[in-house]
């Protein structure tokens, strides 16, 4: 009987020591939060100016138990931003979740949970959090650096709201929705058309709505010119969320939250790209941070495990609507990352020393600068007026107009954006010129019995070079014969796509290439394709009655077809045409086609 007692007191004695409890610590200061997270007894998972949650192996007085068993029956808890007033019929329209905790501006719960109408509900996951550090000492910025001056005189308000259209015009950008997937791949398309190392990393999400992969973050960087392994971030979110999406099929335009924000990472990388620095620059783009800040907990946790190097991280998320006449901003982050904050308004009062930046301390809401503060990394998030942000987000109204009420605001938010990331990353010099070749430059062969007629084809460059583009020379043999403006498009309403006829000797070899002029001296030559002059293949005793014919002009532009069955044809008239050069495509009934050059008077 003794053996056995003993027995059962040491399985009650492992049990003890393996189970652990899901609690809140209370923190007055920056220093009681360091202490804790040197307690071997906490594995801290979540901190904040306010509380630490943490799995302890010992409770004592000082925790509040959220769960006795931390993780065993969920993947994640999850902090929703809600009102005192609200909670109740909030909590009322949740389903298979328990509170664990509530105070005046916030609930926790056991389970993934539907997003309130706030934004930034946070996901806590059994991952352990990092104390944010600083890598090395923030500059103190007493001077304009003419170069980053330059940077911010270029930051477009029409290129900014265009990127706000095109996000604005999926309607839908919800975590898993396939339009989602698309504006994933369009902001990878854009930065990978600037030069940038571009990544799309999935992730898994397990949400309220469902389980799977979410939509991939968007990862670029442009690499410093000495230290390419220590970085500068900048990003935003690109999905989007509404009740009516998630329960009756309509939209979540998600303009100001967050079009606006994945606006200010694009035209900061479509600037920054044209000069070098001396540290990495990295333009992030996530999914699923309505859900619970997944993208960026996914990118910050690998940053964490991989060792890297963030000097800090600057968040973009809701900066197009205006309250009152003047433009301010509101910068949110914890007493823990103080830092960075000072550093931000460091820069603005700099830069712009009539722009109001306050600190604030934001109780209805949260944003991806969070994930990095907890995984180790001084972020911050300059927000809209925190008292008076957009009373459309997270509906169907939230579009440019109603929402995004200043496109000059959004202009404002993207300089100091730009400030603060090219003062840290320090440029190394003069600005890079680039610029892009054509696309899709093909050559088709026409044939004559003495000539060969080739048509050559292409269309405009991708986005992303330094200039604008101005003309198009075309080389044959290392010469130019021919130029095209911009703009000359060969049909009338297909934007992007030129067409050119040259006529070489049959059986003569030419090498073509077409070169991109631009605004700022930049040429892009495209790839070299070689046009062999080929004799006519139809003989007279192969043609048959004609079924139709097309004619085009000299820069291959459509003018003429017409379609029908003649027999015994001696002349086809074109008395409408204008004087000029032109060719003729015959089709015959047998399936032939026959090309011929025509001069009208």
């Amino acid at each position: 009987m003794k053996k056995t007692l003993t027995l059962l007191a040491l399985l009650l004695i492992a049990a003890i020591g393996f189970a652990q409890s899901f609690v809140m610590i209370n923190t007055d200061n920056q220093q009681e939060t360091e202490n804790l997270f040197n307690n071997k007894n906490l594995k801290i998972h979540y901190y904040n100016d306010d509380f630490v949650l943490a799995t302890a192996k010992v409770v004592d007085k000082t925790m509040q138990v959220l769960d006795n068993q931390a993780f065993e029956s969920t993947d994640a808890y999850y902090i929703v931003y809600c009102g005192k007033k609200n909670q109740e019929n909030y909590i009322s329209t949740t389903k298979n979740a328990n509170v664990l905790f509530k105070n005046d501006n916030i609930l926790i719960f056991d389970k993934a949970v539907e997003p309130y109408k706030n934004d930034g509900m946070i996901a806590v996951f059994n991952k352990e959090a990092k104390m944010a550090i600083a890598h090395r000492d923030f500059p103190v910025i007493t001077e304009e650096n003419a170069l980053i001056r330059e940077m911010m005189n270029q930051v477009s308000m029409d290129s900014l709201e265009a990127t706000v259209q095109h996000l604005q015009d999926y309607q839908n950008r919800m975590w898993d929705s396939q339009n989602a997937f698309d504006a994933s791949d369009w902001i990878a398309g854009r930065m990978a058309a600037l030069g940038l190392e571009v990544e799309q990393q999935p992730f898994y999400a397990s949400t309220w709505t469902g389980s799977g992969q979410a939509a991939p973050n968007v990862i670029g960087i442009q690499r410093g010119t000495l230290y390419p392994d220590v970085y500068v971030v900048c990003g935003s979110h690109f999905d989007s969320f509404s009740y009516e999406a998630m329960y009756g099929g309509g939209t979540c335009p998600g303009a100001d939250d967050n079009a606006t924000g994945v606006a200010s990472v694009l035209e900061s990388a479509r600037i920054m790209t044209q000069y070098e620095f001396e540290y990495s620059i990295v333009y992030c783009a996530y999914g699923c941070e309505e859900m619970g800040l997944y993208g960026s907990e996914a990118y910050a946790s690998r940053c964490q495990q991989e060792g890297m190097q963030i000097l800090g991280y600057f968040n973009n998320d809701m900066n197009g609507y205006l309250w009152g006449d003047q433009i301010h901003i509101d910068c949110i982050y914890p007493n823990s990352v103080a830092p960075i904050g000072e550093y931000y308004m460091n820069v603005g009062s700099v830069y712009f020393p009539e722009l109001p930046i306050r600190h604030v301390n934001f109780n209805e809401g949260d944003s991806d600068h969070t994930s990095f503060n907890n995984h180790g990394y001084m972020g911050i998030y300059p927000f809209e007026d925190y008292q008076h942000y957009s009373p459309n987000i997270h509906t169907t109204n939230d579009l440019i107009g109603p929402s995004v009420t200043s496109f000059e605001m959004s202009q404002q938010y993207c300089r100091m954006n730009i400030g603060c990331l090219a003062e840290l990353a320090n440029p190394a010099g003069e600005p890079q010129i680039y610029c892009n070749p054509v696309s899709n430059f093909v050559l088709t062969d026409w044939f004559d019995k003495e000539t060969s007629n080739l048509v050559l084809e292409w269309q405009d460059p991708a986005e992303g070079s330094s200039g604008d583009i101005e003309y198009f020379d075309i080389y044959r043999d290392n010469e130019v014969i021919a130029t095209v403006q911009y703009g000359n498009y060969y049909t009338i309403g297909v934007v992007g796509e030129y067409k050119y006829l040259d006529t070489i000797t049959v059986d003569v070899h030419a090498f073509y290439y077409i070169n991109a002029i631009y605004s700022d001296g930049c040429e892009a030559a495209s790839e070299t394709l070689e046009g062999v002059g080929h004799p006519d293949g139809i003989s007279e005793n192969e043609s048959s009655d004609i079924v139709s014919f097309e004619v085009y002009d000299i820069l291959g532009r459509p003018v003429l077809r017409q379609k029908g069955v003649w027999k015994n044809v001696e002349e086809i008239r074109v008395t409408d045409l204008e004087s000029g050069v032109y060719m003729m495509r015959i089709f015959t009934q047998n399936g032939n086609v026959v090309n011929r050059k025509f001069l009208k008077r």
